[in-house]
This record gives structure tokens, sequence and C-alpha cells, in this order.
């Protein structure tokens, strides 16, 4: 049983890393259908220019019309809620990637629903605009190795969002406090029981815990 729900946590974990940034369909530096969502929550559409992973996470670039630059217009991301482009979704959360939890940055969306949301947050690395494709690697694999991600999950109501590095330092602890409204999945993380007391279980902690929040 133990060997089965290991597997089970597995095969949930990576179900949600499906997320492709290198799609075929898109071009950087082009436009395509989008909006952005002011800090007041008003939405506009138009069109957003598709630049790279780490950029967007700053700086939207927005047309309300495509073919006329005089409609071009740059938002920043701490003055936004969030944006979307193409098949893209972002929301502008209290997270930079470092230990500032005052910067607004905005971090593509991979599950958007439930109580404790999945998002991934693109750093860019040293070096990054030499890097070429090594052999036999995709160029989703050379994107990630040009801006490393990282898994963050930010819970409604909460200040800032959080990554697996904060649970790292007594797990059953933190988790425990961190999920301690739902008192039944508190209750077996504090207790350290199998399948509830490792960080590889931090995915189908968070499933669970949102299949039965409100």
């Amino acid at each position: 049983m133990r060997i089965l729900f290991t597997l089970l946590a597995l095969m949930y974990v990576n179900s949600l890393k499906a997320q492709d940034w290198n799609s075929p369909d898109y071009i950087y530096d082009e436009q395509y259908e989008g909006y952005v969502i002011t800090k007041e929550g008003e939405k506009i559409r138009g069109f957003v220019k598709y630049r790279n992973r780490f950029i967007m996470q700053e700086e939207v670039i927005f047309f309300a019309d495509k073919d006329d630059n005089k409609t071009k217009k740059r938002y920043f991301t701490q003055d936004l809620q969030g944006f979307g482009v193409a098949d893209k979704i972002y929301e502008c959360l209290a997270y930079s990637g470092g230990a500032s939890v005052t910067d607004i940055r905005a971090l593509l969306v991979v599950r958007g629903s439930g109580c404790i949301k999945e998002y991934v947050w693109y750093d860019r690395a040293a070096g990054y605009t030499t890097m070429t494709l090594m052999e036999g690697e995709s160029e989703e694999q050379l994107g990630n190795r040009k801006f490393p991600p990282t898994t963050v999950y930010y819970k409604v109501g909460d200040d800032i969002p959080v990554t697996a590095k904060y649970f790292e330092d007594d797990f059953t602890k933190k988790m425990g406090m961190y999920i301690k409204d739902n008192k039944e999945l508190a209750k077996k993380v504090k207790a350290g029981t199998v399948g509830y007391n490792k960080g590889m279980y931090l995915e189908a902690i968070f499933k669970e815990y949102n299949e039965s929040c409100q």
C-alpha cells in the first residue's frame, strides 16, 4: 500500500508538469490575442507581444490594435493583477524569485483552481544569451537551462506565496500549520502518517486539501 501511494503521488506530480513554454504554435516577438487586468480590476482585451519567459514576468507589451503601433502600451507587472497571452495566463503576486516579499511579479499559472494554486517562476541563468542546443536536447530543455523554473504555491488569503523549500526544515510542523484549517488533513501531517510526512508528498497533500476546501 505504501509503494502504491508513493507511485500515485509521483504520477500526480508529473501530470502537473506538462507546461510547455516552447509551443511551435507561437513565435517570439509576435503579437497574440490577450488581455491585461489592471489593479482596479478592469480587463482590457487586445494583443500581447510574446517574449522570453523571464521578461514576461516583469513587463507586458500590449496593443489595443495589433496593426497600429500608436496603440502600444507598456505595463509593468506591479501595476497589474494579471494578464494573458495566447494560451498562457499570468497572475501578479508578491514573489520575485529572491528574498524580497514586496516586489510584485507575474507568475505563470500551472493550476489556477482550488484554494492552493500552483505557478512557475523562471530565473535567468548566467550566460543565457550564449547557450545553444546540446546534442539530444529539446527546445524546452534548452529553455529550462536558460531560465531555470521554480514551482511556486499560493494559498488564497495569504500575503505571500511559498515554494517547496519553505517546508524543507521540519516538514510536518510547517505543512501542518500551512493547512491547519483542514483539521483532519493537518492531523495526518503532524502525526507523521506515511504518505503525509515528507516533501515528496507535497503535491498530493495539496491536491487532497483542494478537494475539500471552500
